[in-house]
């Protein structure tokens, strides 16, 4: 049998640390805030594979007008948003996260600029339609009926 040479305090050290690097820890600042939302609102924009300029627009627009942002830091924002979720699976932890920290008028107006990019190319397909009820949910929204044109 190995010895064990670890020091109590180093392991004691090293689970604090662990701790701190969980995903869904409580957003501190605006800018966390703004990261998440941006990240929930491109992956339901990506979920056909493509980000369409009508999209983008409309996350652009979302983002500045929810987050009070400048045009040269939204599109930061959507730069490191775009990045960070390209290295993950979903964006589920950052909406638990928004729905944490987050008031039920900024959780609706999220949820709005949700329903907007959904329609913004006035079609409306499964997967969105899937991922819209999903972020809901995460976000501790209810349901409520999509008003739109067609749907695939």
């Amino acid at each position: 049998m190995a010895p064990n040479n670890s020091n109590p305090e180093q392991v004691e050290k090293l689970l604090s640390k662990m701790k701190s690097l969980k995903t869904n820890r409580p957003l501190k600042d605006k800018n966390e805030i703004a990261l998440a939302a941006a990240m929930v609102l491109f992956e339901i924009a990506s979920s056909d594979h493509q980000v369409d300029k009508f999209e983008r627009t409309v996350i652009h627009n979302g983002l500045k007008s929810l987050f009070k942002l400048s045009d040269e830091a939204t599109m930061g924002l959507m730069t490191r948003a775009k990045a960070q979720l390209a290295s993950m699976r979903s964006s589920s932890a950052q909406a638990e996260a928004l729905r944490d920290c987050l008031d039920l008028t900024s959780k609706r107006a999220i949820a709005q600029v949700i329903d907007n990019l959904i329609r913004c190319n006035g079609v409306v397909d499964g997967m969105e339609l899937y991922l819209r009820k999903r972020f809901r949910d995460l976000l501790g929204l209810p349901e409520e009926i999509l008003t739109t044109g067609s749907t695939n």
